[in-house]
C-alpha cells in the first residue's frame, strides 16, 4: 500500500515594533537580561495591558499581503498558562483569530510541479521568555516577555517535506517585503511547528497527527520531514499503529525524538 503526508505548519514570527505588545517595554535583541520588563509584560496581578497599536496594524498589513481583508472587531481573551512545573513559560494574553477569511500564498516548489496554494488562516500573539540553564541553577530571562508574535497557521495542504521549505521561503519574503518582521531566525524572530501525518493515497480520512515542535530553521524543517514521513510509513506497514504525539527534532543525531503522547486527544491535523 502507498501512502501520501499531509502536512501543516504553525509558524510564529515576531512583530516588527519598537515596544512589546502589551506594555512600553522596549522591543529589542541583545539587552542585557531582565532589563526591559515591567509588572505588565511580567503578568503581574492588577496590570492594565494596553494593545500595541502598530502591532495591530501590522497584523492587518499581513492579512493584505496574504490577499484578504481583516475582520473589524478581533476579540481579546486574557488568560494565564503555565507550561511546566517550574512554570518557565508564561503566557497572559492570547487573541481570537482576527484574519478569518481564507489568504493563499503563491510558491513553487524547485524542481518538482506547481503545488495547490496554501492557506495561513489565523493570528494571535503570545508572551514567551528564554530559559538560561547552568551547571546547579536555571535562571529566566524576561525580556522577551511580551513581544508580539505573529502565529500563522497553514492548511493541511503541504505534501513534502520540499513543499514545506518553499512555503516557509514565500512566507518569510513576503513578512519581510511587508516590513512586518526580519524574520532573523538566528535572532529567534521566526519559530515553526510542524504537524504531520501519513495515510493510504487516496484516503479522506487523516492519520495521527504527530507534531514536531519548536523548529528553529527552515531547512531543519525539511530534514525532519525527511526522516519523519518515512518513519510513519514503515511504523503503518510493519503492522503498527501512529499515536498523537509531540515529538522533537535531533539536528545532531537526524532523527526526531518523542516527548509526549496525547493519546486521549483528537487525532484530525487541526482541532
Amino acid at each position: 500500500m502507498d501512502y501520501e503526508a499531509v502536512i501543516g505548519l504553525e509558524t510564529h514570527v515576531q512583530l516588527k515594533t519598537k515596544s512589546k505588545m502589551w506594555c512600553g517595554c522596549a522591543n529589542e535583541f541583545g539587552a542585557a537580561p531582565n532589563t526591559n520588563v515591567c509588572p505588565v509584560c511580567l503578568g503581574l496581578p492588577g496590570v492594565l495591558p494596553v494593545a500595541n497599536e502598530e502591532a495591530l496594524r501590522l497584523t492587518a498589513l499581513t492579512g493584505l499581503l496574504l490577499i484578504a481583508p481583516c475582520r473589524g472587531s478581533p476579540k481579546f481573551d486574557r488568560k494565564k498558562l503555565f507550561l511546566s512545573r517550574r512554570a518557565e513559560e508564561l503566557s497572559n494574553h492570547a487573541v481570537r483569530p482576527a484574519l478569518d477569511r481564507q489568504r493563499y500564498i503563491d510558491f513553487e516548489v524547485q524542481r518538482r510541479h506547481r503545488p495547490r496554494a496554501d492557506h495561513p488562516r489565523a493570528s494571535r500573539r503570545r508572551r514567551w521568555q528564554r530559559n538560561f540553564h547552568f551547571e546547579r541553577t536555571s535562571a529566566v530571562d524576561f525580556n522577551r516577555a511580551g513581544v508580539p508574535l505573529l502565529e500563522i497557521v497553514s492548511e493541511p495542504d503541504i505534501t513534502s517535506a520540499d513543499m514545506a521549505y518553499e512555503y516557509l521561503n514565500a512566507l518569510k519574503e513576503i513578512l519581510i517585503y511587508g516590513c512586518v518582521s526580519d524574520c532573523d531566525m538566528e535572532k529567534g524572530m521566526v519559530r515553526c511547528d510542524v504537524n504531520v501525518s501519513v495515510r493510504p493515497n487516496g484516503a479522506k480520512a487523516l492519520g495521527a497527527k504527530i507534531e514536531i515542535k519548536n523548529m528553529n530553521s527552515f531547512s531543519g524543517v525539511r530534514k525532519a520531514l525527511e526522516y519523519e514521513i518515512p518513519r510513519q510509513i514503515q511504523v503503518l506497514k510493519g503492522g503498527g499503529k501512529l499515536v498523537q504525539s509531540t515529538r522533537r527534532w535531533n539536528d545532531v543525531t537526524g532523527v526526531t525524538e518523542r516527548l509526549r503522547t496525547k493519546e486521549h486527544a483528537h487525532v484530525t491535523l487541526f482541532l
